[in-house]
């Protein structure tokens, strides 16, 4: 079981590979390796908001049915819950992303000396350990943020 607080900080972390590439290398030059990261991020999102009740917004209710399969599922869907619900689940789901986006991004940026040097330790010898990284994390005075619910803007423009 986890809680709503862990499963959005999952969510940044989730993010932080592609954030990375965009920040060390510039957004034109993202490469495919975090394709991975955003479906996880976006399947996590949908799950939370669809599955686990875990917006406001839309409720504590489950509107995902595990049964249907392809496009009859949508349309079953529609015909239950209605597109206006269907589309508070579409912004839940872009805000919650989004927010994480923002989050991952701040904490990046604050940290850019040790995102930087731990680039160049990765391309020295491919491979840092736990150990080597919690010494990078003390040498460079990581900065955390205080953890904090998500907005409730869905930050669309930013």
């Amino acid at each position: 079981m986890y809680s709503k607080q862990y499963l959005e900080s999952q969510l940044a972390v989730a993010l932080g590979g592609r954030l990375a590439e965009e920040i060390i290398y510039g957004e034109d030059m993202v490469t495919t390796g975090a394709s991975n990261d955003i479906q996880q991020v976006a399947n996590i999102a949908k799950r939370m908001v669809k599955e686990w009740g875990m917006s406001d917004k839309v409720g504590h209710v489950v509107l995902n049915d595990r049964s249907g399969r392809g496009p009859m599922r949508m349309s079953m869907q529609q015909r239950i819950w209605g597109n206006k619900i269907l589309g508070e689940v579409e912004q839940e789901v872009e805000r919650l992303v989004n927010n994480s986006y923002l989050i991952a991004k701040q904490i990046l940026q604050n940290n850019r000396d040790l995102l930087d040097h731990l680039a160049a330790t990765l391309i020295e010898q491919e491979v840092v350990s736990a150990e080597e990284f919690q010494v990078m994390l003390v040498q460079f005075n990581a900065q955390t943020i205080d953890y904090k619910v998500l907005g409730q803007e869905r930050n669309r423009e930013r």
